[in-house]
């Protein structure tokens, strides 16, 4: 039997750098990209200029410095036998703790919680009570996003960087 295997990538915190973003969307592969907020509006603009829509669904929030958008702070998504939790991480208190993070993730039957707002890269592995937690890190700051990938039903989480002349 064939292993069923998806590749999502998780990007959050460009700040400005529509070069960097516009690579990703150019030449990563993926099933899906959850964005994490501070940058929606490079993202439409990354999209625009590169003249094409990703073949691949984009599950979007807004974060805190998003001004003006629309977009949700926070949403839930099922994915390769996956429920995702995911927001910017503003709204629960990220810089200091990521309790409140894992405990809204695990509320709503989350097996994994994405989350951006810190700038840092960081992965907590799930336990038997909580959902893991995975911050891609800055785009901007570090030029790092995430990659998971779902072979039936697991995960598995890594960072990328994009090239350093971008």
């Amino acid at each position: 039997m064939a292993e069923d295997t998806s590749t999502i990538l998780v990007v959050s915190d460009t700040h400005g750098r529509l070069t960097r973003l516009r690579w990703i969307l150019r030449f990563e592969k993926a099933d899906a990209l959850f964005f994490l907020g501070d940058g929606l509006y490079d993202l439409d603009q990354a999209i625009l200029q590169n003249r094409v829509q990703p073949p691949y669904p984009i599950y979007r929030v807004r974060g805190n410095c998003d001004f003006g958008a629309h977009d949700p702070t926070e949403g839930l998504a099922p994915f390769g036998g996956v429920l995702f939790f995911y927001t910017h991480g503003h709204h629960y208190g990220v810089k200091a703790s990521l309790g409140q993070l894992q405990e809204e993730a695990a509320d709503r039957g989350a097996d994994v919680a994405l989350f951006g707002h810190t700038h840092y890269k960081t992965l907590r592995a799930a336990t038997a009570a909580t959902p893991a937690l995975f911050n891609p890190g800055s785009l901007r700051d570090t030029g790092s996003y995430g990659v998971i990938t779902i072979t039936d039903g697991q995960c598995s989480f890594g960072w990328k960087q994009v090239p350093q002349d971008l």
